[in-house]
């Protein structure tokens, strides 16, 4: 297009870039002319930012951008050089020598990390498939348990030639789609700095997995054949099961009982009354159903009903305790009682 300026030039970029293209050299080249960032010469960066706008204002419309591209077909055929191609006055816009062009530009982009990705990807991938080799072939698991850090090193070498290779293939896809040297020749620049990085992170990192696993002594065979499965120990007997009380009245008289007692699971507690009939035994049952426990130490008190006779703990007994019970207080007796054939915790009155 020689003579011819148009908005293309004005954006430097081919007539046939995609919009995306067009929307990033728009996007970098406003950002690098933004008066905001040229204080020295703000004119010069305003009549520059309006020949900007109004080519992306053109090139961004569909149809403005197909009546643009009929006028440059328009000016070749006429043989017109010097046209101002819809808009431009025919001058190359400020800045279009200089090395710091919108291809220079597409390089730093493509080379920022944009597929930084690539490479956990493959080291994963990698391990997934040395993996299932492994369950295939026995004798494959032993040599890599073995060569472990030869493994890892492995795993390293294939993730980076997966990676090289995805490399390349994305990078081959943009010199195809801009044809320039310049790219060609950052890009490779920017990616050998990001593999010689990547590389030093990888080694270091198997550096320092190697030294983990020889400062703890993770040899995997060794500690299997140390590990023993865990054996119940049949001397140890099993933990008691709550037994019940029973209260046997072997005094001729009814009388009235209470207990103070330790259930499984909860805290020291007061209950009663219960009125047991002379000559008679029964099981004890309370708000939390019978009266049970573990615990073979019972504080209880009784009295016959017209209180003539009194099972109660003494005030010389420093093991006995007194309670609050009913409004009154009461010295509860301390026992401490046996299970009996049946596996019940018996407590006989007499008197």
């Amino acid at each position: 297009m020689a003579g011819i300026h148009t908005h293309y030039d004005t954006l430097q970029v081919s007539e046939n870039a995609s919009d995306e293209v067009i929307r990033g050299a728009y996007r970098y080249l406003s950002q690098k002319w933004h008066p905001d960032k040229n204080p020295d010469n703000p004119e010069e960066a305003k009549r520059v930012m309006a020949r900007l706008n109004e080519a992306y204002a053109v090139l961004s419309d569909p149809k403005r951008r197909q009546e643009h591209d009929a006028w440059i077909a328009e000016q070749r055929a006429a043989g017109a050089p010097g046209g101002n191609g819809g808009g431009t006055n025919g001058k190359a816009p400020p800045g279009s020598g200089s090395t710091d062009t919108l291809r220079d530009y597409y390089a730093t982009e493509i080379a920022k990390g944009r597929n930084f990705w690539i490479w956990p990807l493959a080291f994963i991938g990698c391990a997934m498939a040395l993996g299932l080799a492994a369950n295939l072939v026995p004798s494959l698991a032993s040599l890599l348990m073995k060569y472990r850090y030869l493994t890892l090193l492995l795993l390293l070498a294939g993730a980076s030639a997966v990676t090289t290779s995805a490399r390349k293939k994305h990078r081959d896809q943009l010199l195809q789609q801009h044809e320039t040297r310049i790219l060609e020749q950052r890009y490779t620049e920017h990616m050998r700095q990001k593999t010689v990085r990547q590389v030093v992170i990888g080694v270091s990192a198997v550096l320092a997995i190697s030294g983990l696993l020889a400062y703890y002594g993770m040899g995997w065979n060794e500690r299997q054949d140390q590990l023993q499965a865990a054996k119940p120990d049949s001397k140890k007997p099993a933990p008691a099961k709550p037994a019940s009380l029973q209260i046997e009245n072997a005094c001729g008289r009814d009388l009235r009982f209470a207990v103070h007692y330790l259930p499984d699971g909860g805290e020291w507690r007061t209950e009663g009354w219960w009125n047991v009939e002379a000559n008679s035994s029964t099981g004890l049952r309370g708000d939390l159903g019978l009266i049970e426990s573990t615990n073979a130490i019972f504080y209880y008190y009784a009295e016959s009903l017209d209180r003539k006779i009194v099972w109660q703990g003494r005030d010389d007994d420093e093991t006995d305790a007194t309670y609050a019970f009913k409004g009154r207080n009461y010295r509860f007796d301390r026992v401490r009682l046996a299970r009996d054939a049946d596996g019940s915790y018996q407590l006989k009155l007499t008197c």
